[in-house]
């Protein structure tokens, strides 16, 4: 019985406190809980737009590019540099925002006698079916320029070929990553006049520094 009663007693407490807070919410100026704010991250956090995955073509590029490199630069006779030249520098790849991109920093000394910084981004146009790029230098009188002519696949080599404007003069141009190994590769760059093969005008030999790494996406 006295467990009863304890019962009967706690179910009537209850009953007063919804009561009475039935009765406060209907008093006006009763203040109310604000609610929480959105922070903006719910949506993708609770099935919101789905970020985009890199492509296969994408994935390639950057286990072939990502990490740091050191390099070795012959530069052949050309206009603009009548005897030549040599270099050493070092590079590093890392992927772009969610590793749909992958970004080069560049440094090398030597050739012409200073510094040279150099920094681009390369990314897969899949409507064009090739690989895009811009890239910006210290000896670039813009600044930047946007390749015109998509890199592509031929065999184990990356290509790309046609007209490109350089120093202000419309070229023929290639550009070829050749002997791709895991930890080596070699940048070739071919330039002559409009309706032209173009000629070798320089060669990077890039060297894989302290064994490959994995690079995080951000």
């Amino acid at each position: 019985m006295r467990k009863l009663a304890i019962l009967l007693v706690a179910a009537a407490l209850c009953c007063a406190a919804v009561a009475q807070e039935k009765a406060a919410a209907k008093k006006p100026g009763t203040a109310q809980k604000p609610a929480a704010k959105k922070t903006g991250h719910e949506g993708h956090e609770a099935g919101g737009m789905p970020m985009p995955k890199p492509s296969p073509e994408m994935e390639k590029l950057s286990k072939m590019l990502v990490g740091t490199w050191t390099s070795s630069e012959t530069h052949e006779p050309s206009p603009w540099m009548p005897k030549g030249g040599t270099g050493k520098g070092t590079a590093t790849f890392k992927n772009g925002p969610g590793g749909l991109s992958v970004v080069e920093d560049y440094h090398s000394s030597g050739t012409m006698g200073g510094h040279f910084y150099g920094h681009g981004v390369f990314w897969w146009d899949a409507k064009a079916g090739g690989y895009g790029g811009v890239w910006c230098d210290n000896t670039a009188p813009e600044g930047c320029g946007v390749g015109r002519n998509l890199a592509k696949w031929q065999g184990n080599d990356l290509v790309s070929s046609g007209e490109e404007e350089m120093m202000g003069q419309k070229m023929m141009m290639k550009e070829a990553y050749t002997d791709i190994t895991p930890n080596s590769f070699t940048f070739s760059m071919y330039g002559g006049p409009l309706g032209s093969e173009p000629k070798k005008m320089m060669t990077i030999k890039y060297t894989r520094a302290g064994g490959k790494t994995a690079e995080k996406k951000p």
